[in-house]
């Protein structure tokens, strides 16, 4: 008998992440395979552009719940998933990371008393002020099957005492970036920017606690003004981009804010920069994997182990530190860069993605 697998995804990097996974559970004659979308991200260069670069499937259903507070998104989410889990029954539900979306699914599959599987399980920064913290820490606490994608999150779900099983078959976003990277060769976004290689900085830069302080923002602007050596390409999300217009006084004079871009044009850009400054979970790792130096504006991040291995480094907003810690990574930039050729990658494992598929079908016999 086909398993019955409902996947949830609702934002760019659940996609990204999720794209090979997607594409073997669609593929899977084993498997009777539905795609949620919840509609978290809902502009076209958001998300629908990202359906198409991955050539994912279209969504069996797409509950449209746009942009809200947290509170009013994930209810949302919530009581339209309901209907549509007890209109397929399902065997399994699968979540993603730590979105709203993620966490809407899990509160939804756990009170139907359906086996969650949560990907990326484990990950903790340890701050409890941030929105993502909380979700992944209750979806873990929710899930039946646990995938962390390194030692580090396994290691997190033993210490709370996850009662869940736990599954340590690596990080299913190495895949895809591997994949993709091939094919991002052929990209012209570099040139078409008119901008030299390693002569940028990228940004990127989302997260509530870093844009929506504009005096935050206004500083870490201020701070890149100071680098007239390079310019600093600025892929912009939407949110960011309407605060932007209410600083009152920033440096714009090597900024270059652009649309947001696909996979393959991040990837270009990664690879062709000096360093990478972002707030984004997925781009430390792909800075990491591209070996570029990259400075997490945060106090603290879920990939511990690109700190530990002294090539990601960490630039609090409260303190005001980016210019300095820019300085550091420049100075020391040569034995940064020679050190990205003896660490090993905590992520790689063989065949991540279909090793996970595997395990996800085997749902009926773990339950």
């Amino acid at each position: 008998m086909n398993n019955k697998i409902v996947y949830v995804v609702g934002t760019r990097p659940e996609l990204i992440r999720s794209a090979l996974l997607i594409t073997y559970l669609k593929k899977d004659p084993e498997v009777e395979f539905k795609l949620v979308h919840t509609g978290q991200h809902y502009d076209y260069l958001m998300d629908k552009v990202f359906f198409n670069e991955f050539n994912l499937p279209e969504p069996d259903i797409n509950l449209k719940v746009g942009s809200n507070s947290h509170a009013v998104q994930t209810a949302s989410i919530m009581v339209s998933l309901e209907k549509y889990l007890l209109s397929v029954n399902p065997d399994l539900v699968v979540v993603f990371g730590d979105t709203n979306s993620s966490l809407a699914g899990a509160l939804v599959a756990a009170k139907l008393k359906i086996p969650l599987a949560h990907i990326e399980a484990g990950c903790r920064e340890w701050e409890m002020d941030m929105p993502e913290e909380i979700n992944r820490r209750l979806i873990d606490h929710c899930s039946n099957l646990l995938y962390p994608v390194s030692k580090d999150g396994k290691i997190n779900l033993l210490k709370e005492n996850i009662k869940g099983k736990i599954f340590n078959y690596g990080d299913p976003l190495y895949e895809v970036f591997l994949q993709n990277y091939e094919l991002s060769k052929n990209n012209n976004v570099v040139k078409e920017l008119s901008i030299i290689k390693k002569g940028y900085f990228l940004l990127t830069t989302h997260r509530a606690n870093n844009v929506d302080d504009l005096v935050k923002l206004q500083n870490l602007i201020n701070d890149l003004g100071c680098f007239n050596d390079y310019k600093v390409i600025f892929p912009i999300h939407p949110r960011t981009r309407e605060k932007i217009k209410s600083v009152p006084s920033i440096n714009l004079k090597n900024l270059v804010i652009i649309d947001p871009v696909n996979y393959k044009d991040i990837l270009q850009l990664i690879s062709n920069s000096k360093l990478v400054i972002t707030d984004s979970g997925g781009l430390q790792k792909e800075a990491y994997w591209l070996k570029i130096p990259c400075i997490t504006l945060r106090s603290h991040t879920a990939w511990n182990e690109t700190v530990k291995q002294k090539v990601n480094f960490l630039s609090s907003p409260e303190k005001f530190q980016l210019k300095d810690v820019i300085y550091d990574v420049l100075n020391n930039y040569k034995s940064i860069i020679k050190r990205f050729s003896i660490i090993k990658n905590p992520y790689k494992q063989v065949e991540t993605n279909k090793r996970i598929v595997e395990s996800l079908k085997k749902t009926n016999a773990q339950f």
